[in-house]
């Protein structure tokens, strides 16, 4: 059995037959209105009339039983059990009582043409035009009762054509009434379903929709991995737009996000996700100036073309070449834009209003979510920044103990086993210049120890602030090294707060550090120039100095990174990091700080 197949169970038999108990009720109501202008007409005629009715009590009984009959019909209906042929036997009862109160007051058949006229739309109500023609040809017949009388021995001729004349004229209102209000009515109740049946459609798709949407919500919500996030943003976004028309499998689907790339001071989206998009595609950089891109930037709603063939920026793309329109929303936060949905297809006027409210619901639902999936990854980014900074700093620890106390230990050890060499021989004096030797070597590796230790921490920056840290340390260099540092203040007096100096600090460190290493220098200055605005901090050795640009472009192939630490730490506080060195002409690095930046960021 196929999908579109289902089977026919007694259960369900019925209820795949047209519902007709709305009809079936109207009919029995308006009976009730019936059999009371029959009671009106009876009593009325008894009342008014000369001579009372011989056929008076008849009426009375031609009228209870019907009432009798539709009451019975009421409560079947109420029941819930009125089938097809119960509705044809109340419409042939209904015409027996017609004919009846015809047959008993032939002289007022003229004056009984309206109740007359109410089984026969009945009947035209119930079914059809057929139906209503059906049951006037019994009451039109009936009509002929009055000639009965008239076919006698002395016939009046001029009677017996005004009677069939009347007959007649009754007769063509009868059948009038029994063909034509009936399919009115029927096309009207018709009319009716439909509407009933579109808006149950109509309302059907928004649950649908809403359903979807929730779905997404639910599906998005499930992850914080970013990539994730796009690609199942895309998938979820084709989804729903084929919930809306005709769905098109060939339909290409982008995210087109922001990611810092600028041309000619413009910014530039970026393909970050697709659906049937080529490679070359993939990564693709377009402008977010021009054609529906720009337009949904820059009025921040849902745009529909139907000329993409000729958008500038649709071009551009390897996968659009067939495209004939397209719809684009944004991706909007608040006042921000973080990029667009963009979706084309091969069929012209493809996309509508319809497309445009449901991607719009869209994008506002997804783009909370991709907010928390790039600040998940802006964290663990971070993170691992935090982890390789410690790496770094416990790399640079092992190569400062390597270079200097490791060495100066490894000197200690063989001169004293030089001077257990010189006491065996007993020579005294020459062992005790050994002695002073190694006394002065454990000295120095103290002082270059504890030159480290306070590099790494100094408790007098926390204390006193900048200025006393950078003149203690360089004491500490000048006594353990064998170039000179020297310290100079030109204004600065604690404008920047305490974390912001540790970074000063630490970038002073790192670039007298790298001196050392490496500009076999015999002189290093140390100047702190406060602006109006900022802090300049200049190193400056008298080294051999090195080309900067070959420097860094090799970085790859090191396992130190002083000068990209040297940006990085002024980048944490707002500055700026600039270096100046050629060789054989010394180095300098500056550092200007913003006092305000440097405050908002570390606070």
């Amino acid at each position: 059995m196929t999908k579109t197949e289902a089977t026919i169970t007694p259960e369900n038999k019925e209820s795949l037959q047209p519902n007709t108990f709305p009809l079936d009720w109207l009919v029995s109501n308006l009976r009730w209105i019936w059999l009371l202008l029959m009671v009106l007409f009876v009593m009325g005629e008894n009342l008014l009339s000369s001579e009372p009715s011989p056929n008076f009590t008849r009426l009375l009984i031609l009228v209870g039983v019907g009432a009798v009959l539709n009451a019975s019909y009421a409560g079947l209906l109420w029941a819930k059990f009125f089938p097809n042929w119960l509705a044809i036997i109340a419409a042939i009862l209904d015409a027996v009582l017609a004919i009846g109160l015809m047959v008993m007051l032939p002289q007022r058949a003229q004056l009984l043409l309206p109740i007359m006229l109410v089984p026969v739309m009945l009947a035209g109500l119930r079914w059809n035009g057929e139906a209503g023609l059906l049951m006037a040809l019994p009451i039109a017949l009936s009509y002929g009762v009055p000639l009965v009388p008239l076919l006698s021995d002395n016939i009046d001729r001029v009677r017996v054509v005004n009677t069939l004349l009347t007959a007649a004229a009754n007769a063509i209102v009868l059948f009038i009434a029994g063909g034509l209000p009936g399919p009115f009515l029927r096309m009207h109740l018709d009319l009716a379903a439909q509407a009933n049946e579109t808006e149950i459609k109509s309302l059907h798709i928004a649950n649908e929709r809403g359903k979807l949407i929730s779905e997404m919500a639910l599906t998005l919500g499930s992850t914080l991995n970013y990539r994730k996030v796009l690609r199942t943003m895309i998938d979820l976004a084709f989804s729903a737009m084929a919930e809306v028309g005709t769905k098109d499998e060939s339909t290409i689907a982008m995210v087109l996000l922001f990611e810092g790339d600028s041309e000619n001071g413009a910014e530039r989206l970026t393909v970050a996700a697709g659906r049937n998009i080529g490679r070359a595609d993939e990564g693709r950089r377009v402008s977010s100036e021009e054609g529906v891109i720009g337009r949904t930037i820059r009025t921040a709603e849902a745009t529909v073309t139907n000329n993409a063939q000729k958008d500038r920026v649709l071009t551009t793309f390897a996968s659009t070449p067939g495209c004939r329109s397209a719809i684009c929303a944004p991706l909007r936060a608040g006042l921000n834009t973080y990029g667009v949905v963009l979706f084309c297809s091969t069929e012209p006027n493809f996309y509508n209003e319809e497309h445009k409210q449901l991607l719009t619901t869209f994008c506002s639902q997804a783009i909370i979510t991709l907010q928390n999936a790039q600040l998940f990854e802006d964290l663990q980014r971070e993170q691992q920044k935090i982890l390789e900074k410690e790496a770094e700093a416990r790399r640079k620890l092992a190569r400062d103990l390597h270079d200097g106390p490791t060495q100066s230990i490894a000197a200690i050890a063989m001169r004293l086993n030089f001077i257990k060499m010189v006491l065996q021989k007993e020579d005294v004096s020459k062992a005790y210049e050994e002695i002073v030797k190694v006394e002065e070597i454990a000295q120095r590796t103290t002082q270059e120890i504890r030159t480290m230790l306070f590099a790494m921490r100094p408790v007098i920056l926390e204390t006193q602030g900048i200025l006393p840290a950078l003149l203690q340390y360089a004491d500490r260099l000048n006594a353990t090294e064998s170039f000179k540092v020297s310290v100079t203040n030109r204004g600065y007096n604690g404008q920047l707060n305490s974390e912001a100096e540790g970074v000063v600090f630490a970038i002073v460190e790192e670039a007298v550090g790298n001196a050392k290493k490496h500009a076999q220098a015999t002189e290093i200055r140390i100047n702190l120039i406060s602006g109006k605005n900022n802090l300049i901090v200049e190193v400056k050795d008298n080294g051999v100095g090195f080309d900067v640009e070959q420097t860094k472009s090799t970085y790859d192939q090191r396992t130190s990174l002083g000068l990209i630490n040297l940006e990085e730490r002024t980048q944490l506080i707002g500055g700026v990091c600039t270096i100046e060195s050629a060789r054989g002409r010394g180095t300098t690095v500056r550092v200007e700080i913003p006092y305000t930046a440097a405050i908002e960021t570390t606070s």
